[in-house]
């Protein structure tokens, strides 16, 4: 019964029927494309790094639309190849994972890092918060060394436990913190995005 009604909503949902119409993988296309437009992010020329990024629809959007220098994406599900996008698959939080992003943009530090990822639901709320913190953190951690000093962050938050504590962390570590919740998100839905601009300080890889 479950599968059926989010089926139905599916069918009702105006971004994706208009994702399909336009031929893009996913509905999320608009959520970056609504962040994009708001915060100037893609910029020419950029080294860009798309977390949890299948099935492909940020990615996507990036090299339809920007001339970037490079796309990398990464997710622990499989991902259908994309023009100027480089794909490697494996668990984020997985140090071996990490290395080999660092090796795949030859070392150089990346002027976005995007991240879209979710973790799967158990139906405990507060294990859910955990799980996804624990890698937001993850995140975070790997951000402050791969980020140049004027890079920027845009991660998918979850308003809840462990929230209040990620947005404080956000605050120490880069001079801008924006939230943002696009209007192509689901209503219903407690995700909004966070935004870090200009990197307080950044360590070596």
């Amino acid at each position: 019964m479950a599968q059926k009604n989010w089926r139905s909503d599916q069918s009702r949902d105006q971004y994706f029927i208009k994702a399909r119409k336009l031929g893009y993988r996913s509905r999320s296309v608009f959520k970056l494309k609504e962040i994009d437009q708001k915060y100037k992010l893609i910029k020419k020329e950029s080294r860009i790094l798309d977390l949890g990024s299948s099935p492909g629809g940020w990615s996507e959007y990036i090299s339809n639309n920007h001339r970037v220098k490079t796309i990398i994406a990464s997710d622990i599900q499989p991902m259908e190849s994309i023009d100027n996008v480089k794909f490697i698959s494996g668990d984020f939080t997985n140090n071996e994972t990490q290395q080999n992003i660092i090796r795949l943009n030859n070392n150089q530090k990346f002027n976005l890092i995007l991240s879209d990822i979710s973790t799967k639901k158990t139906g405990n709320k507060i294990t859910d918060q955990y799980q996804f913190y624990n890698i937001a953190n993850n995140i975070l951690e790997f951000s402050l060394n791969g980020l140049t000093s004027n890079g920027v962050l845009v991660i998918k938050v979850f308003i809840g436990h462990g929230f209040e504590d990620f947005k404080n962390d956000l605050d120490n570590y880069f001079e801008d913190v924006y939230m943002f919740k696009p209007k192509s998100s689901r209503p219903e839905s407690k995700e909004t995005y966070a935004i870090g601009k200009k990197i307080r300080y950044t360590q070596n890889l």
